[in-house]
């Protein structure tokens, strides 16, 4: 078990570390909800569930909330599942899955997932390369079905065998969310799967694509202002002189001195996408096409950037850094690269047309290996034809799942988008409908798609938890 010993000191300092919003490659970049439920901690969360020989356990953090369960032995439990970012509670007012626990009267409960938050399988050394080996998606679906085992018998309600529960996530927890009930449909009887990437992918380029597209529905100028910002700030880095290359890097911050010229493409690339990704494409395009002048369009793009993005995340020389440093206010990078270096890929190159790229050639697959390399110490590199033949990727097997797609997430190339008997798809178009669009709360001017994607959800939860419409309470 993780020594507790340690763990005023530890906790109260990776508190700190745990709080930055991470950009990148990372998915779901702490879904934007309110978050609320009582904390506690499971103690005796096992490091490895795949040796029986080692009994060393770790404290994992969960999340209650209560207020629309009335115990029974039908009573329906929901288990959101937290992802790459510090846990922040079970979804609360204002999120649908919240609006589906008081309409389905259940319990909701949050599991953080290991390596993220407070839940450090070995403390204070968890971040080092050597014991990050335990930070795989098997052992963080054993994590699930082990918890979920222990909380049965140890909830003050005592849970019976015959409660229906259902799995939720976003994005990558989507991804758990399918995986697991495919692995344990004994457990459940559903999952609700968000813009669920179940399938690795090692060279991303349809990633870039999608952006394209996106853009293009604000009118051709905006795609096209991208790339000359692209290529503008690609020959700032490239085609001038040490000195003017330091003061363009001292833009973003004193940061961007540490990174590569390739790294800082990386996070201009990935600035541009974080705003399409999460539904603020019409914005975005309208400040681009909306300039007086290239240099005020230079200047109130960096200033974009540097207010919703940080640098940090983006440069080796940050991410190999494995101590706890009380200056940052998150560390997520180091886990969810390692994730994706060594297991699940993603990695977002220019689009095979280089007249629809929206990123510099340069973010290549030879710029991705070199990263990895360089921010852990060896080389990694994710073997995805092995995880997708161990977990299915968009052919994976499961009942009663609810799959969904927002039309301007870049991350659905990576989803399932076909309805395949119980795994039922739904596709949600509309103007700035990104990822895990479906997981914000259910309004009345919501766009008609959206609006139409909740009824479909609500109804198919409901009845995996064996209740109808009907039964339910009118938000």
């Amino acid at each position: 078990m993780m020594s507790l010993l340690k763990t005023c000191l530890f906790l109260s300092l990776f508190a700190l570390l745990m709080n930055i919003n991470m950009a990148h490659m990372s998915l779901n970049r702490q879904i934007q909800m309110k978050y609320g439920g009582k904390q506690y901690s499971f103690n005796g969360q096992l490091i490895n569930h795949f040796n029986p020989q080692d009994k060393r356990t770790f404290s994992q953090r969960y999340w209650v909330d209560d207020q629309f369960y009335i115990p029974s032995s039908s009573s329906p439990i929901i288990l959101y599942i937290c992802g790459e970012a510090t846990c922040r509670g079970t979804p609360s007012e204002g999120s649908f899955p919240y609006q589906i626990a008081q309409k389905a009267g259940a319990l909701l409960v949050a599991l953080e997932h290991r390596y993220y938050g407070l839940s450090q399988p070995l403390g204070p050394d968890s971040m080092k390369t050597e014991n990050l080996i335990y930070l795989t998606v098997e052992q963080a679906l054993e994590n699930l079905a082990y918890f979920m085992q222990w909380f049965k018998v140890n909830y003050k309600y005592r849970i019976s065998e015959s409660q229906p529960w259902v799995t939720a996530g976003g994005s990558y927890p989507g991804a758990l969310s399918a995986w697991f009930r495919s692995k344990y449909p004994h457990l459940t009887v559903g999952a609700w799967a968000s813009s669920a990437v179940v399938n690795a992918i090692l060279d991303f380029s349809d990633f870039d694509y999608q952006i394209y597209l996106a853009v293009s529905k604000s009118g051709p100028k905006c795609p096209q202002t991208i790339q000359n910002l692209t290529q503008y700030f690609e020959d700032q880095l490239y085609k001038t002189t040490p000195d003017v290359q330091k003061q363009f890097k001292l833009k973003f911050g004193e940061n961007a001195l540490k990174m590569s010229n390739d790294e800082l493409l990386w996070y201009i690339a990935d600035s541009f996408v974080l705003q399409v990704q999460y539904g603020k494409r019409v914005e975005l395009c309208n400040l681009l096409t909306n300039q007086a002048s290239f240099e005020d369009l230079v200047n109130a793009t960096i200033e974009l950037f540097i207010n919703s993005n940080g640098v940090e995340m983006y440069g080796s020389y940050f991410v190999s850094n494995s101590t706890f440093d009380a200056d940052m206010e998150d560390k997520i990078g180091r886990q969810w690269n390692y994730q994706v270096c060594s297991q699940l890929g993603w990695l977002q190159t220019p689009s095979n047309k280089s007249v629809y790229a929206m990123r510099s050639q340069r973010i290549n697959l030879a710029f991705y290996k070199d990263f990895c390399k360089n921010a852990y110490g060896k080389a990694l590199w994710p073997p995805v034809d092995k995880f997708n033949n161990d977990f299915g990727g968009v052919d994976f097997r499961a009942t009663n799942v609810v799959n969904t797609n927002g039309c301007e997430d870049p991350w659905q190339w990576a989803a399932k988008n076909t309805t395949t008997g119980s795994i039922n798809s739904i596709y949600i178009d509309c103007n700035g409908c990104g990822h895990c669009v479906d997981f914000h709360g259910a309004k009345s001017d919501d766009p008609a798609t959206l609006q139409q994607a909740h009824t479909q959800i609500q109804k198919l939860i409901l009845s995996y938890f064996g209740k109808s419409s009907q039964e339910s309470i009118e938000i």
